[in-house]
């Protein structure tokens, strides 16, 4: 007998983590010419590195826990498990024979991770690490010019003339 083949697995763009060079490009940074385009930078890298800020934005609360080893510990047990039973699992966690459904793990671990927070009192360390990762976030969208600015901008070829050194004016 031949067992069906398993479909390929497929994951969305937006759920990928992006490379860390492409991420942390020097040269990919500038400053915006308006703030409608620094609107539109900080939209087009959170949709595309989402990912990316959500990992750095946990490093920056790693970080702050780094006075409070036992916590640290704690939450690096805690995130583990997110990763290993949310995030990198494709098929259904099984116990004894049964199914766990997918919204029961992520409740579960939600609880949990609610309870760690009352229990360990990092309720400030967290808000200051969220405001902290909120502002390179912020940052971070606004210089970092999208790869695909000027085709997709609203603005289109309004941008060209302003990069152009000529400006708007043909030579006579």
């Amino acid at each position: 007998m031949s067992t069906p083949a398993e479909p390929p697995v497929t994951t969305t763009s937006s759920a990928m983590l992006r490379p860390w060079p492409q991420f942390l490009d020097l040269s990919a940074l500038s400053i915006p010419v308006s703030l409608s385009e620094s609107t539109y930078r900080v939209t087009q890298n959170l949709r595309y590195f989402l990912p990316n800020y959500v990992v750095l934005t946990l490093i920056i609360f790693l970080l702050t826990l780094l006075t409070r080893p036992l916590s640290l510990l704690f939450f690096l047990c805690l995130f583990a498990s997110w990763v290993y039973l949310v995030l990198a699992r494709d098929d259904p966690l099984t116990v004894l024979d049964y199914d766990i459904d997918q919204r029961f793990v992520i409740g579960f671990l939600a609880v949990a991770t609610l309870g760690a927070l009352f229990w360990t009192h990092v309720w400030v360390k967290l808000f200051v690490s969220l405001m902290i990762g909120a502002v390179v976030v912020l940052v971070h969208g606004v210089l970092r010019a999208p790869e695909d600015s000027i085709e997709d901008s609203p603005y289109g070829s309004l941008l060209n003339v302003v990069d152009s050194p000529r400006g708007g004016y043909a030579s006579v």
